[in-house]
């Protein structure tokens, strides 16, 4: 992949989810988000993203988020690795003041979800998408977080339509598991590089799918890269067994955690269960970390029922 721009033609690969670490003071811990950021590039990933739900975007006003992003934008340019941020926030000028600052970084794209308070009139909708396409340079790339927890969630017409009226538009974040759904996605939009996660990776990249927006990276990169690398062979025998794998393995991580904690909470529980990122499971308020306790328990059940998953330096 080019490093220089991101496009519709060349958007593919393991994107790595990066959580954002937080010390004992509540602080960023930048030390350990570099030291991070280098061992997701040392084993292989094909770009990075940070400030998504994985991130803890909602925890981050624009301060701390251009300290985060200034930081994430000096580690990839001394790494030459592609870069992307999540800009989502709940109007449109935070956005454009978040995707401004990214593109001033030399950061290649942007995950944009849409505002998620209240839904949108239509005409609110596409003024939205001129004006956050209008806020970076025509090579900057904009990738649309597409979740259905947030409102004007778009189906397979809905980016035909997208992909005429925001050029800069070159891909999805697709995080629906509806098999269906991802089909006519394809079929109506082609031309952009939609991306699934670690859920559904095999059966959407055997249609068509361009890469993994993924957490298990967080818990053992390699192995991540080594499962696309399958897809990309047509070895789908072994990489429906890693499927299966990764399906038991999020389970487990839900049972253990339980309910009440979502995206970045319950992954940087997992995350600390395993030795291949620095940092901590430290979360902010409202939303508590899962307990040490289960962080414990979790690691007790990988070594003996996934150990197959599981880091060795």
């Amino acid at each position: 992949m080019a490093s220089d721009r991101l496009t519709r033609e060349n958007l593919q690969g393991v994107w790595a989810a990066i959580p954002t670490p937080f010390d004992e003071h509540d602080r960023f811990d930048e030390a350990s988000f570099r030291e991070n950021i280098r061992r997701l590039a040392a084993a292989g990933v094909d770009g990075i993203y940070t400030t998504d739900s994985d991130g803890e975007f909602y925890a981050i006003e624009i301060e701390e988020f251009r300290q985060v992003v200034g930081v994430f934008a000096d580690e990839m340019r001394r790494l030459g690795v592609p870069s992307q941020v999540g800009v989502t926030w709940c109007n449109t000028q935070g956005m454009v003041d978040r995707l401004r600052h990214a593109a001033d970084l030399g950061i290649l794209g942007a995950h944009v979800g849409h505002p998620f308070f209240m839904d949108m009139t239509p005409e609110s909708y596409r003024r939205f998408w001129l004006e956050i396409a209008a806020a970076v340079p025509a090579d900057f790339g904009l990738i649309h977080y597409n979740t259905a927890r947030v409102h004007n969630y778009q189906y397979g017409a809905d980016y035909a339509v997208l992909a005429d009226l925001v050029p800069n538009l070159i891909g999805t974040k697709h995080t629906s598991g509806s098999f269906p759904e991802f089909l006519t996605l394809m079929q109506a939009a082609p031309q952009l590089a939609h991306f699934t996660g670690d859920h559904a990776l095999v059966p959407f990249m055997m249609f068509g799918a361009r890469g993994v927006n993924t957490w298990f990276t967080s818990f053992n990169a390699p192995y991540m890269v080594a499962w696309y690398r399958e897809c990309l062979a047509g070895d789908w025998e072994a990489a429906g067994h890693r499927q299966r794998r990764i399906h038991a393995f999020g389970a487990l991580k839900h049972a253990v955690f339980g309910k009440g904690n979502y995206h970045g909470i319950i992954n940087k529980g997992a995350a600390a269960a395993a030795d291949f990122l620095v940092g901590s499971h430290r979360t902010r308020r409202p939303y508590l970390p899962v307990a040490e306790a289960a962080i414990a328990e979790f690691r007790r059940r990988v070594e003996e029922e996934f150990s197959d998953l599981v880091w060795r330096p």
